[in-house]
């Protein structure tokens, strides 16, 4: 019996022997995802681009945003460049007004993207549309390429840039002229792709057709060329490169092909499964009588504190939990830290910094949100949970 069962054993080995080694000398299909992703190497990635930031912003630092903007928020040094390339750009209200803060500062921004939405849409009033040639009375026999170009006579091309129709037919369809937006490129049908919006000390800098950003592009000497253009209009200052708000699965395929086209993931793959075939193979006959499972007391306090916490839910009133959090939280500087909290001032922060051994840049992002919180009649769920986060963090980082 023992030996029929190991039959059955050696056959399932063979079967799946067989089938890693199938998949790992399987040739990957070309992968046509939109990533825009700085990691990836596919047409639709963006790692030739973030390679090439370093030569169009020399002795500058650049960095890469995997956190909310909220999280990012430098209030001390808002000089710097933004760079959001991806399919579609959209912000909460909470996220677009600390966009639009930094942007008064002397922030600059560059998003790259077909489609607009949710409130940073609305609070520009900006409208993309997508001119599909096939739509207007084209055939896929007409010839594809088409040019772009820019309105700066420096920059300007004499013959434009040609690309595919389709990765240039998106432009801008509606603008609010009341915030004197300039436009800074243009398709061949003369509809705007490239525009800036200037905003207190800052600008925001806007581009319809996000793939021309893409390694499929900037690989030719052309598409680096107008690249590198758009980014000029962006002083020379430090560059953060946004990869939390892309919105595609950079993997792709199932996943069983992701795992065996990892080195390290192949590996790990091929060890477990035959850790399991020769557990099965020389598992004892005797096993261990099953040990009883004891309870742990429960812990009553912990009880009292989730039922307290679930009538303010009930209540729904984030603002009253809010304004209580900072209350406690004010309270935990007088008392762990020795300061007094009766004036909320720059000093104030700055022996909260030393005394605590957190960065003062930190301190300052969770007083921007203590204030703007405070100044709030009513708060979300999701500010009250930002709130919550931050002095947590707070209290796990000081050292005292």
């Amino acid at each position: 019996m023992l030996n029929k069962e190991r039959t059955y054993y050696y056959i399932l080995a063979f079967v799946v022997g067989i089938f890693l080694i199938v998949q790992i000398f399987k040739p990957k299909p070309l992968d046509w995802t939109e990533s825009f992703s700085a990691d990836s190497k596919i047409p639709y990635g963006e790692f030739l681009l973030h390679e090439y930031l370093p030569s169009l912003f020399p002795n500058q630092d650049i960095t890469e945003n995997r956190a909310p903007i909220f999280d990012y928020a430098d209030t001390l040094n808002p000089q710097k460049n933004w760079i959001f390339i991806n399919k579609s750009f959209g912000l909460d209200e909470f996220e677009t007004e600390i966009l639009f803060s930094q942007v008064r500062q002397g922030t600059n921004i560059f998003i790259a993207a077909r489609t607009y939405q949710n409130v940073f849409k609305d609070t520009l009033d900006i409208g993309t549309t997508f001119n599909n040639p096939l739509l207007g009375g084209g055939s896929i026999l007409t010839e594809d390429t088409t040019h772009i170009n820019f309105t700066n006579p420096a920059l300007r091309s004499e013959n434009g840039y040609p690309y595919r129709q389709s990765t240039t037919q998106t432009y801008f369809s509606n603008i609010d002229t009341t915030l004197n937006p300039v436009e800074l490129g243009y398709n061949e049908d003369g509809h705007t792709t490239f525009l800036k919006i200037p905003f207190g000390e800052g600008a925001i800098f806007l581009h319809s057709n996000p793939t021309l950003f893409t390694n499929y592009f900037v690989r030719d000497e052309l598409g680096a060329e107008y690249a590198a253009k758009a980014f000029s209009y962006l002083p020379d200052q430090p560059v953060i490169w946004d990869e939390y708000y892309k919105d595609v699965n950079r993997r792709g395929g199932n996943m069983m092909r992701y795992v065996v086209s990892e080195k390290h993931l192949r590996w790990v793959w091929i060890l477990t499964v035959t850790g399991v075939i020769l557990f099965m193979i020389f598992r004892a006959k005797r096993k261990q009588r099953v040990i009883p499972e004891i309870t742990p007391p429960k812990n009553s306090s912990i009880e009292f504190a989730k039922t307290i916490g679930d009538l303010y839910r009930e209540k729904g009133d984030h603002k009253l939990i809010a304004d209580k959090k900072i209350r406690f939280f004010f309270d935990y500087i007088r008392s762990h830290l020795s300061l007094d909290t009766e004036e909320q001032n720059e000093q104030l922060r700055q022996d909260i910094s030393q005394r605590s051994g957190i960065d003062k840049t930190e301190i300052e992002a969770l007083f921007d949100i203590i204030e703007l919180t405070s100044s709030k009649d009513k708060i979300t769920a999701k500010e009250l949970k930002i709130l919550t986060d931050r002095i947590d963090q707070f209290y796990n980082q000081s050292e005292r």
